[in-house]
C-alpha cells in the first residue's frame, strides 16, 4: 500500500485521489509569490467544505466552513458585502492576488484529536521544510486550535521572525459556526488577522 505524501501514512486509492484533487484545487489559486501563509492544522473531512473548492451554491458548505471562507477573505481585504456579491471563484482569485495562501500542516483530513496531535508532531519537520523550500512566505499566520501543537517547534526554528501571532498564540475563533456569539464577543478571525497583518513590515 503506497504512502501519502500529504499525511505520510499508508493509504488506499480513494485517499490518494482525494489528496490529488485537493492539491490541484489549491495549486490553481496559489500565488506565484506568497506574502501571507495562513497555516491551519488539517483540511475539513467534507469535500464541499474544502476552502479551495469553489461552488456556485454556497449552501453546500457547512456554516463553520462558510464563515471560515468569509473570514479569510476579510483578512485579505474584502468586505463582507463584496464577498456575498461575488462568486466563490472570484473571491479565491482576489485572495490569490493579495498574496494569500492557505496551507495545512497535515494535508489530509484527520477527525480524531489524539491522532491529529500525533500527526502534527510527526510532520512538524516536514511542515518546516515545506515553508522553507516551497512556500517561502514573507509572513506566516497560524490559525486554529490544533496548529498550537507545533507552534513551539516553529518558534524555535529559522521562521520564527516571520510568525504573526495573536497574543503569542495562533489565531482562533471559538465561535466559528456561531455568528451571534462571534459578533457579541468579537472573536471573528478576519478583522483580527487583517489588523495584525497590516502591521507587518512591507504590508
Amino acid at each position: 500500500m503506497p504512502h501519502c505524501d500529504g499525511c505520510g501514512l499508508p493509504v488506499d486509492d480513494s485517499h490518494y485521489h482525494q489528496r490529488i484533487a485537493r492539491l490541484e484545487l489549491a495549486t490553481r489559486f496559489r500565488p506565484v509569490h506568497i506574502k501571507y501563509l495562513i497555516l491551519s492544522d488539517t483540511p475539513p473531512a467534507r469535500t464541499e467544505d474544502y476552502f479551495y473548492r469553489p461552488s456556485n451554491d454556497r449552501g453546500v458548505r457547512s456554516l463553520p466552513s462558510r464563515m471560515f471562507f468569509d473570514e479569510l477573505a476579510v483578512a485579505a481585504g474584502m468586505s463582507h458585502d463584496a464577498i456575498a456579491a461575488m462568486p466563490e471563484e472570484s473571491v479565491l482569485a482576489e485572495f490569490q492576488r493579495a498574496g494569500f495562501f492557505l496551507a495545512h500542516a497535515v494535508e489530509c483530513p484527520v477527525a480524531d484529536p489524539a491522532r491529529l496531535r500525533e500527526d502534527l508532531n510527526r510532520l512538524a519537520p516536514t511542515v518546516l521544510q515545506r515553508i522553507r523550500a516551497s512556500y517561502k512566505p514573507k509572513h506566516i499566520a497560524p490559525v486554529g486550535q490544533g496548529i498550537a501543537e507545533i507552534l513551539p517547534f516553529l518558534q524555535m526554528s529559522e521562521v520564527q521572525d516571520r510568525l504573526i501571532l495573536s497574543g503569542g498564540a495562533a489565531f482562533y475563533d471559538p465561535f466559528l459556526g456561531d455568528p451571534q456569539n462571534q459578533t457579541e464577543f468579537g472573536t471573528a478571525l478576519g478583522s483580527r488577522l487583517a489588523q495584525a497583518l497590516s502591521a507587518t513590515p512591507n504590508a
